[in-house]
Protein backbone atom coordinates (compact mmCIF):
# COMPACT_ATOMS: atom_id res chain seq x y z
CA UNK A 1 0.00 0.00 0.00
CA UNK A 2 1.05 3.73 0.30
CA UNK A 3 2.28 4.72 -2.94
CA UNK A 4 2.05 1.41 -4.25
CA UNK A 5 -1.24 -0.15 -5.70
CA UNK A 6 -2.53 -3.60 -4.65
CA UNK A 7 -1.51 -5.02 -8.15
CA UNK A 8 2.08 -3.14 -7.84
CA UNK A 9 2.27 -4.31 -4.29
CA UNK A 10 1.33 -8.44 -5.66
CA UNK A 11 3.55 -8.10 -8.81
CA UNK A 12 6.35 -6.94 -6.81
CA UNK A 13 5.98 -9.94 -4.17
CA UNK A 14 5.71 -12.59 -6.92
CA UNK A 15 8.49 -10.79 -8.56
CA UNK A 16 10.83 -11.03 -5.70
CA UNK A 17 9.87 -14.96 -5.19
CA UNK A 18 11.17 -15.29 -9.01
CA UNK A 19 7.27 -14.96 -11.19
CA UNK A 20 8.30 -12.42 -13.52
CA UNK A 21 5.77 -13.68 -16.30
CA UNK A 22 2.31 -12.40 -16.21
CA UNK A 23 -0.62 -12.60 -18.19
CA UNK A 24 -3.24 -9.78 -16.97
CA UNK A 25 -6.24 -9.73 -18.13
CA UNK A 26 -7.83 -5.80 -17.75
CA UNK A 27 -10.93 -3.83 -18.56
CA UNK A 28 -11.93 -0.79 -16.49
CA UNK A 29 -8.77 1.79 -16.36
CA UNK A 30 -7.04 -1.25 -18.84
CA UNK A 31 -4.95 1.19 -20.02
CA UNK A 32 -3.56 2.86 -17.05
CA UNK A 33 -3.14 -0.72 -15.48
CA UNK A 34 -1.29 -1.23 -18.51
CA UNK A 35 1.18 1.84 -18.44
CA UNK A 36 1.64 1.50 -15.01
CA UNK A 37 2.95 -2.21 -14.71
CA UNK A 38 5.35 -1.77 -17.81
CA UNK A 39 6.58 1.32 -16.50
CA UNK A 40 7.21 -0.09 -12.87
CA UNK A 41 8.43 -3.57 -13.84
CA UNK A 42 10.49 -2.69 -16.96
CA UNK A 43 12.25 -6.62 -16.42
CA UNK A 44 9.18 -7.95 -16.13
CA UNK A 45 7.27 -10.07 -19.28
CA UNK A 46 4.01 -9.32 -19.31
CA UNK A 47 0.68 -10.47 -21.84
CA UNK A 48 -2.11 -8.15 -21.76
CA UNK A 49 -5.77 -8.90 -22.88
CA UNK A 50 -8.59 -6.95 -22.66
CA UNK A 51 -12.04 -8.10 -21.29
CA UNK A 52 -14.21 -6.09 -23.76
CA UNK A 53 -17.18 -7.30 -21.85
CA UNK A 54 -16.18 -6.47 -18.51
CA UNK A 55 -19.16 -4.83 -17.45
CA UNK A 56 -21.92 -7.76 -18.57
CA UNK A 57 -19.38 -11.04 -17.82
CA UNK A 58 -17.43 -12.35 -14.66
CA UNK A 59 -14.01 -13.57 -13.87
CA UNK A 60 -13.96 -17.05 -15.53
CA UNK A 61 -14.96 -15.17 -19.06
CA UNK A 62 -11.67 -13.28 -18.28
CA UNK A 63 -9.66 -16.64 -17.27
CA UNK A 64 -11.25 -18.31 -20.31
CA UNK A 65 -9.64 -14.77 -22.40
CA UNK A 66 -6.39 -15.70 -20.65
CA UNK A 67 -5.55 -18.32 -23.28
CA UNK A 68 -3.64 -20.29 -20.66
CA UNK A 69 -1.19 -22.94 -22.32
CA UNK A 70 -2.23 -26.51 -22.02
CA UNK A 71 -0.01 -28.26 -20.14
CA UNK A 72 1.73 -25.58 -17.95
CA UNK A 73 1.37 -24.13 -14.70
CA UNK A 74 -0.06 -21.56 -13.26
CA UNK A 75 -0.38 -19.01 -10.53
CA UNK A 76 -3.75 -17.34 -10.30
CA UNK A 77 -4.68 -14.14 -8.44
CA UNK A 78 -7.26 -12.30 -8.07
CA UNK A 79 -5.53 -8.44 -8.25
CA UNK A 80 -8.16 -7.46 -5.18
CA UNK A 81 -6.42 -9.08 -3.00
CA UNK A 82 -4.00 -7.70 -0.25
CA UNK A 83 -1.83 -10.42 1.40
CA UNK A 84 1.65 -10.84 3.56
CA UNK A 85 4.49 -11.96 1.35
CA UNK A 86 4.36 -14.80 3.96
CA UNK A 87 1.30 -15.95 2.04
CA UNK A 88 2.50 -16.60 -1.10
CA UNK A 89 5.71 -18.19 0.88
CA UNK A 90 3.24 -20.60 2.00
CA UNK A 91 1.10 -21.54 -1.24
CA UNK A 92 5.14 -21.98 -3.26
CA UNK A 93 6.30 -24.71 -0.69
CA UNK A 94 3.28 -26.40 -0.42
CA UNK A 95 3.94 -29.84 -2.52
CA UNK A 96 0.27 -30.24 -3.76
CA UNK A 97 0.18 -30.28 -7.08
CA UNK A 98 -3.51 -28.04 -7.17
CA UNK A 99 -3.77 -26.34 -4.36
CA UNK A 100 -5.91 -22.68 -3.11
CA UNK A 101 -5.32 -20.74 -0.33
CA UNK A 102 -7.74 -20.86 2.27
CA UNK A 103 -8.75 -18.91 5.38
CA UNK A 104 -10.20 -20.53 8.69
CA UNK A 105 -9.94 -18.00 10.92
CA UNK A 106 -12.24 -15.17 12.02
CA UNK A 107 -16.00 -15.44 10.51
CA UNK A 108 -17.10 -16.31 7.37
CA UNK A 109 -19.88 -14.13 5.57
CA UNK A 110 -22.67 -14.98 3.32
CA UNK A 111 -20.82 -12.97 0.16
CA UNK A 112 -17.69 -15.08 0.77
CA UNK A 113 -16.26 -17.90 -1.49
CA UNK A 114 -16.78 -20.47 0.97
CA UNK A 115 -15.22 -24.04 0.72
CA UNK A 116 -15.87 -27.28 1.93
CA UNK A 117 -13.47 -30.40 2.42
CA UNK A 118 -13.96 -34.25 2.16
CA UNK A 119 -12.70 -36.70 4.72
CA UNK A 120 -9.55 -36.75 2.88
CA UNK A 121 -8.60 -33.19 2.98
CA UNK A 122 -9.15 -32.17 -0.35
CA UNK A 123 -11.87 -29.36 -1.69
CA UNK A 124 -15.01 -31.12 -2.70
CA UNK A 125 -17.00 -27.55 -2.99
CA UNK A 126 -16.09 -24.22 -3.60
CA UNK A 127 -18.71 -21.57 -4.07
CA UNK A 128 -20.72 -18.46 -2.51
CA UNK A 129 -24.29 -20.24 -1.94
CA UNK A 130 -22.69 -23.06 0.10
CA UNK A 131 -24.34 -22.16 4.02
CA UNK A 132 -21.74 -20.70 6.36
CA UNK A 133 -22.40 -23.93 8.81
CA UNK A 134 -21.18 -26.17 5.82
CA UNK A 135 -17.43 -24.26 5.22
CA UNK A 136 -14.57 -24.56 7.02
CA UNK A 137 -13.45 -21.37 5.62
CA UNK A 138 -13.06 -19.32 2.69
CA UNK A 139 -10.92 -19.34 -0.70
CA UNK A 140 -8.94 -16.09 -0.39
CA UNK A 141 -8.07 -15.94 -4.03
CA UNK A 142 -5.25 -17.67 -4.55
CA UNK A 143 -4.55 -20.99 -6.42
CA UNK A 144 -1.66 -23.02 -7.99
CA UNK A 145 -2.54 -25.29 -10.43
CA UNK A 146 -0.80 -27.97 -12.39
CA UNK A 147 -0.13 -28.49 -16.27
CA UNK A 148 -2.64 -31.56 -16.37
CA UNK A 149 -5.34 -29.32 -14.84
CA UNK A 150 -4.57 -26.31 -16.67
CA UNK A 151 -5.22 -28.73 -19.72
CA UNK A 152 -8.77 -29.78 -18.49
CA UNK A 153 -9.38 -26.07 -16.79
CA UNK A 154 -9.03 -24.80 -20.84
CA UNK A 155 -11.53 -27.31 -22.24
CA UNK A 156 -14.11 -26.76 -19.28
CA UNK A 157 -14.15 -22.96 -19.42
CA UNK A 158 -14.35 -22.88 -23.21
CA UNK A 159 -17.36 -24.88 -23.09
CA UNK A 160 -18.80 -23.12 -20.38
CA UNK A 161 -18.76 -19.66 -21.58
CA UNK A 162 -19.28 -20.58 -25.54
CA UNK A 163 -21.40 -23.72 -25.27
CA UNK A 164 -23.11 -23.32 -22.20
CA UNK A 165 -23.20 -19.77 -21.81
CA UNK A 166 -22.28 -19.22 -18.41
CA UNK A 167 -20.60 -16.18 -19.24
CA UNK A 168 -21.39 -14.29 -16.02
CA UNK A 169 -19.96 -17.30 -13.41
CA UNK A 170 -17.39 -17.35 -10.81
CA UNK A 171 -14.79 -19.58 -11.96
CA UNK A 172 -14.61 -21.95 -9.23
CA UNK A 173 -17.26 -23.38 -10.76
CA UNK A 174 -15.57 -24.79 -13.36
CA UNK A 175 -12.89 -25.63 -10.82
CA UNK A 176 -15.91 -27.26 -9.32
CA UNK A 177 -16.83 -29.40 -12.11
CA UNK A 178 -12.67 -30.50 -12.44
CA UNK A 179 -12.59 -31.52 -9.35
CA UNK A 180 -16.35 -33.49 -9.35
CA UNK A 181 -14.46 -35.21 -12.23
CA UNK A 182 -11.47 -36.45 -10.34
CA UNK A 183 -9.19 -33.64 -10.39
CA UNK A 184 -7.57 -32.85 -6.78
CA UNK A 185 -7.35 -29.83 -5.09
CA UNK A 186 -5.52 -29.49 -1.88
CA UNK A 187 -6.27 -26.55 0.76
CA UNK A 188 -3.06 -24.47 2.16
CA UNK A 189 -4.45 -23.54 5.36
CA UNK A 190 -3.06 -19.62 5.81
CA UNK A 191 -3.11 -19.58 9.45
CA UNK A 192 -3.26 -16.17 11.03
CA UNK A 193 -1.63 -14.67 7.94
CA UNK A 194 -3.09 -11.60 6.53
CA UNK A 195 -4.86 -11.82 3.09
CA UNK A 196 -7.69 -9.65 2.73
CA UNK A 197 -10.00 -8.96 -0.16
CA UNK A 198 -10.52 -5.45 -1.24
CA UNK A 199 -14.31 -4.33 -2.77
CA UNK A 200 -14.58 -0.69 -1.66
CA UNK A 201 -13.10 2.31 -0.29
CA UNK A 202 -14.00 1.05 3.24
CA UNK A 203 -12.34 -2.17 2.72
CA UNK A 204 -9.16 -0.65 1.91
CA UNK A 205 -9.20 1.69 4.80
CA UNK A 206 -9.68 -1.22 7.28
CA UNK A 207 -6.76 -2.97 5.58
CA UNK A 208 -4.53 -0.05 6.18
CA UNK A 209 -5.11 -0.18 9.65
CA UNK A 210 -4.76 -4.02 10.17
CA UNK A 211 -1.63 -3.82 8.32
CA UNK A 212 -0.27 -1.09 9.92
CA UNK A 213 -0.67 -2.86 12.60
CA UNK A 214 1.06 -5.38 12.13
Amino acid sequence: MGKESILERAVRILGERGIRQFTVVDGFCGDMIRNTLKSTFPDFEFRFIRNEDYQTTNNAWSLMLADCTPGEPIFLLDSDILFEPAVIDRLLADEAPNRLGLRTTGSVGQEEMKVSLGQDGRVINLTKEMPVSEAVGESVGLEVFSGEFVTALVEVLTRRMKTDGYINEYYEASFVELMQAGHKVMPVDLGDILCMEIDTPEDLDSAREVFKNR
